[in-house]
């Protein structure tokens, strides 16, 4: 990606325009276990307001899946206030698998050389939606590498909603291994819908980047 020969990485990732806020000291915590005893895995997504962290799921969502709550939260005001604590002894929450998301930002990862990695969010810009489709080349020539993305979700639940701001984003490579955002009325890279892979090959002689969709035709682009 900087151009040194040592082997980097672009990180999709879910971005930051969303319920999702998570940080070294706050993480977005997924609580697994089998709740109520019935042989199968439930996971719970918990999330900070303030200094505490509140499961994500709304009350008929929790109560649907695992039943035996309905007893302890007959009224949704019960519930709003809960945190994951409230809800679960401390000997199940103990029992329960836990994974952290600290980092929501799609970065990449330049490796230093000196077996280490440098971790940088790509610009704001590339924050708006989710990343699901990446690829990298000198998209405009210049002999510096660039980078393509795209992504977006259609199918949230009410209390995430959908996730459609990106589409699509050119980001120009700068020397010394930085980024630029570039809008899409002058890149010309511009697509509605949830992309799901970005695919570059060379077609006679022209490089093509084709696009590919969910529930939609393929688009092509030329450089």
């Amino acid at each position: 990606m900087d151009g040194d020969g040592n082997v980097d990485f672009i990180l999709g990732n879910h971005g930051l325009n969303s319920r999702f806020k998570a940080s070294e000291k706050k993480p977005v915590t997924m609580y697994m276990n089998d709740f109520d005893l019935n042989g199968t895995i439930e996971q719970i997504i918990c999330t900070y307001n303030g200094d505490k962290s509140y499961p994500l799921a709304m009350k008929d969502d929790m109560v649907k899946q695992i039943p035996s709550l309905k007893q302890k939260f007959m009224k949704f005001d019960d519930y709003k206030e809960a945190t994951i604590e409230d809800i679960f002894s401390p000997d199940v929450l103990q029992r329960s698998v836990k994974l952290y998301a600290r980092i929501m930002e799609s970065c990449v990862m330049i490796n230093t050389g000196r077996g280490s990695f440098h971790l940088a969010p790509l610009p704001l810009e590339a924050q708006y939606s989710p990343v699901y489709a990446i690829a990298a080349d000198d998209f405009d020539h210049d002999g510096i590498c660039d980078i393509l993305i795209g992504g977006n979700q259609y199918r949230g639940k009410p209390e995430t909603g959908i996730y459609d701001a990106s589409y699509g984003l050119f980001l120009k490579g700068n020397a010394g291994g930085t980024w630029l955002s570039v809008s899409p009325g002058i890149s010309g890279f511009c697509i509605k819908g949830e992309i799901r892979d970005l695919k570059i090959f060379n077609i006679k002689g022209s490089r093509i980047i084709t696009v590919a969709r969910n529930n939609d035709n393929l688009q092509f682009y030329k450089y």
